[in-house]
């Protein structure tokens, strides 16, 4: 029988608010999972402890007593005690909110794939921070973790916090589609009353690539008070990829707020929307024109960037002009321009160009459009690019970028000295998707550095769901 080992408080004091609650869990010698649980309450001097079966707990969740309901679910979430998790879902609706909060905590605790049933509903709580919780935690449910609905692939995935700004580029795995409960609930929370659920609710639509959500995060891009909302609707759209949404960016190409209007034109790039080339042309022209103080540096780079991703080859003047600019950010945009329109006319001036470069960033991308100009013997610069840090960013940008034909150019390089490379190689390969990378990424498996193998097997298995198999 699972039990729990909670204490008790001397039955002659008067109970006070609960303070804190900590636990740790152990393995008896009969295998029985037992928990060790101190409750601070003010004015106690010390507590009894017990060990309470798990069936009591559940049946505590319905206790009358609101403190009982709200220790029965801490425990049972501290301890991850799956087999609750229908009970913690049955419980999403009492009517004490410090207990919907305990159970909302408990949800994300047990880490079941059970409890997104719960964390819909709770949703649409009247607390602010239980929604919040919700929120996080059908989103969390399908990013890399120990248990739950998208199980971690290997050792090498990382546990993350979709609010930290430092995973805003993070979307689920290929081949994890959320459930449409899910997907609605979040919907529905773009019209929270809360700015900040509203941009939370966005993110996460971005994350989970919430297709059917592209009409409700328009009328976020164009309407929402909240410049954070906007902002996040902007990522979104730009995640879920859906290039009919050009028009509706490009109306916020200048867009008052700076952040909102740079994630608009990066979106732009990303989504590689010719009809936007004119005016984002047109614009960077303008900021151009301003004297060096006033430039703002970041719009102009954003600009150029998204016109090199676009690579269209109505661009090709500018970045034959910008490639040499003193900004070197500028530079590196105009000379991925350049690789992305790949016109042969401009081989003998690329090459000439890198004779003189001494930027390791602007060398990796000038190796980059000789390769795609037809000099193959290019491509060992942009893979030993990958072993740098300064340099792995792009050079990994580059290759994910590879059209079909050049793929099998990669597998040469899956034996580089590098344990790095490899790693990025494995890496790319599975996101790249390409099957025939297959019988390299095996023998990858076998590596004993680093974590080669690990990112070689999390690519087949990349490969396995994109074909279906």
């Amino acid at each position: 029988m699972l039990l729990i080992r909670s204490s008790r408080i001397d039955s002659n004091a008067e109970p006070r608010r609960l303070r804190g609650v900590t636990a740790r869990a152990g393995r008896t010698a009969s295998g029985v999972l037992a928990v060790a649980v101190a409750m601070l309450v003010p004015g106690l001097a010390a507590a009894q402890t017990r060990q309470v079966p798990v069936e009591s707990l559940t049946y505590d969740l319905k206790n009358p007593d609101p403190v009982r309901r709200r220790e029965a679910a801490a425990l049972i979430g501290q301890n991850k005690v799956q087999s609750a998790t229908p009970n913690l879902v049955a419980a999403v609706h009492d009517t004490d909110a410090s207990v919907r909060r305990a159970v909302s905590v408990a949800l994300q605790q047990v880490q079941d794939g059970r409890a997104l049933p719960g964390f819909v509903t709770l949703s649409t709580d009247s607390e602010k921070d239980i929604r919040e919780r919700a929120i996080e935690g059908m989103t969390t449910a399908y990013l890399p973790r120990e248990t739950g609905v998208a199980v971690t692939l290997n050792k090498v995935a990382t546990f993350l916090n979709p609010w930290s700004d430092e995973w805003g580029e993070v979307m689920t795995e290929p081949g994890i589609t959320a459930d449409p409960s899910v997907i609605q609930a979040l919907e529905a929370r773009l019209g929270d009353a809360e700015p900040s659920l509203r941009a939370k609710a966005a993110r996460s639509l971005g994350i989970l690539r919430g297709q059917t959500t592209v009409p409700a995060l328009l009328v976020v891009l164009r309407e929402d008070r909240s410049n954070d909302a906007r902002f996040e609707a902007a990522r979104a759209l730009r995640k879920i990829g859906d290039p009919s949404v050009g028009g509706e960016l490009l109306k916020l190409v200048t867009y008052a707020d700076p952040k909102v209007r740079n994630e608009v034109v990066l979106a732009l790039g990303r989504l590689r929307y010719v009809p936007a080339v004119p005016e984002l042309t047109r614009i960077y022209a303008r900021e151009s024109a301003v004297p060096p103080k006033q430039i703002d540096r970041t719009f102009r780079e954003r600009l150029i960037g998204a016109l090199a991703f676009i690579g269209d080859s109505s661009s090709k003047d500018l970045f034959l002009r910008e490639k040499h600019a003193a900004d070197l950010s500028i530079a590196l945009h105009a000379n991925e321009g350049l690789a992305r329109i790949a016109d042969p006319g401009t081989l003998v001036e690329i090459s000439r160009d890198r004779q003189q470069q001494k930027d390791p960033r602007i060398l990796t991308a000038q190796a980059w459009a000789l390769y795609r100009l037809g000099r193959k013997e290019f491509l060992t610069s942009v893979v030993e690019a990958l072993g740098s840090r300064r340099t792995n960013d792009d050079a990994k940008q580059y290759l994910l970028e590879s059209r079909r034909d050049d793929v099998p150019d990669l597998f040469t390089h899956m034996t580089h000295a590098d344990p790095n490379v490899r790693e990025a190689l494995a890496e790319i390969l599975g996101l790249l998707g390409d099957a025939r990378a297959v019988p390299a990424l095996r023998e990858l498996t076998k590596d004993p550095n680093g974590q080669v193998a690990a990112l070689a097997s999390q690519a087949l298995q990349r490969i396995a769901k994109r074909s279906g198999s």
